[in-house]
């Protein structure tokens, strides 16, 4: 593989770089889904192997001349989801992070084909706004379709609280409607 450094700056990079450079996003998102109620998809050792995994891949990455170090710090976005999905149901959370990354993806690969360092910057800050946005938009939702089914004190799918019964509203709607 060529490392940055032996990428003209007229050319851009090669599709090999690129995908290389969203592993750690990709690894840390993974690492985020275990934790949640009711029981995550993927179990806490695979999480943690996630994070060492994605924490190392960044550094050599890095390292290399793979990945710029703007896109690393880019690639933290799903400490982000921590926060603004807290509480969510895994049913739910799971598909939001899941399609939250996605459109961090489309902005990096977008940010690495870019030529103009300006407008580089820019698009990955206005695509990783619209994923935030899109995050708050998701779980604003959640909560509201909560509140409507009468979850009130407690956490859908929580401990001592009712689970969800499956006729709820399906969670890409919820992803995909504008607030009320």
């Amino acid at each position: 593989m060529e490392s940055l450094k032996d990428v003209p700056s007229t050319s851009p990079r090669s599709w090999g770089i690129i995908f290389a450079s969203l592993l750690p996003l990709w690894l840390l998102s993974l690492s985020i889904m275990a934790e949640g109620f009711p029981p995550p998809p993927i179990s806490r050792e695979v999480a943690v192997a996630s994070f060492i995994t994605a924490i190392v891949a960044g550094i050599v990455l890095v390292w290399r001349g793979w990945m710029p170090i703007e896109l690393l710090l880019c690639c933290l976005y799903p400490f982000l989801l921590l926060y603004t999905l807290d509480e969510v149901s895994t049913t739910y959370k799971t598909p939001f992070i899941i399609l939250c990354t996605l459109i961090l993806t489309a902005g990096a690969v977008g940010y690495q084909r870019i030529r103009s360092p300006g407008l580089r910057w820019v698009f990955l800050l206005v695509v990783t706004g619209v994923a935030l946005l899109a995050a708050s938009n998701a779980a604003h939702n959640f909560w509201v379709m909560a509140e409507e089914l009468g979850y009130e004190r407690c956490f859908p799918d929580a401990y001592g609280c009712p689970p969800l019964t499956g006729q709820e509203t399906p969670w890409w709607i919820l992803f995909f409607r504008l607030r009320s």
